[in-house]
């Protein structure tokens, strides 16, 4: 697909992004952007959203507002009132979710409360996120939901990582099941390590890992129901040389 027609792909769309200010968020909302969406940006943090609403502010053709919301909040039908004015919405990014303790602590060692913040912001959050967002979809709109490569292999040191992002996927190829064609389409991305600014500001970069922006681009496709993995509920985009996948890379 040309670039010309990738500006115009998401033209006269709404597409909310759930975690917009963080490193893969941000790079997925400038896609998004560049798509000709109109994004609604969401955090819980308001002057998170100014500074990206800055940095954004020439990406077009599409157009941002930004609402400061947590929409992993249990209170489901209060998110999601603030929200319907905005919709409904012909897609819906969930980017959101916490890497836990950075230093990394074996399964033996890890404590109740470790376990506990983890299963509450990495996985409880994103089962409010479903609850609050998919009915604010169109009958024809897209849900793309990202989680970790962790979900599929032995993850260890961070294995409550992996034990969420793995619960994740469940929940999301489930209501996959659940709704079975008679609601929006939903997509599951597992992905692998992600090139973003912050990432790359410290340092930490390589040139052979998806960016969040490609992360963006591939989601705004699916959202246009548009390319070759269109109708793939689950894909894997791990590392560049791998490309998109329907699989698990070996």
């Amino acid at each position: 697909m040309s670039g010309t027609q990738e500006d115009r792909l998401l033209s006269g769309r709404t597409v909310l992004v759930a975690g917009a200010t963080g490193g893969v968020g941000e790079g997925m909302t400038l896609a998004l952007l560049r798509q000709g969406a109109t994004v609604v940006a969401t955090g819980r943090n308001e002057k998170r959203l100014a500074r990206l609403a800055d940095h954004v502010k020439e990406a077009g053709p599409g157009t941002l507002l930004t609402h400061t919301v947590n929409v992993g909040d249990a209170d489901s039908g209060t998110v999601r009132a603030q929200l319907s004015s905005h919709g409904p919405f012909d897609g819906a990014v969930i980017s959101i979710g916490d890497w836990g303790n950075p230093q990394r602590t074996g399964i033996l060692d890890t404590s109740d409360a470790e376990w506990e913040d983890m299963i509450e912001s990495n996985l409880t959050s994103h089962f409010h996120a479903l609850r609050t967002l998919t009915p604010l979809l169109s009958r024809h709109g897209a849900l793309v939901h990202l989680s970790g490569f962790s979900a599929d292999i032995p993850y260890p040191f961070a294995a409550l990582v992996g034990a969420t992002n793995a619960a994740k996927k469940s929940l999301v190829r489930s209501l996959t099941a659940e709704l079975d064609g008679a609601g929006p389409r939903v997509y599951e991305l597992i992905i692998g390590p992600v090139r973003t600014r912050p990432r790359t500001a410290t340092g930490v970069d390589n040139p052979g890992w998806f960016s969040a922006q490609d992360l963006g681009t591939q989601a705004g496709r699916l959202i246009a129901h548009s390319g070759s993995h269109a109708d793939a509920p689950l894909q894997y985009l791990i590392t560049r040389g791998h490309g998109v996948r329907t699989t698990p890379p070996q």
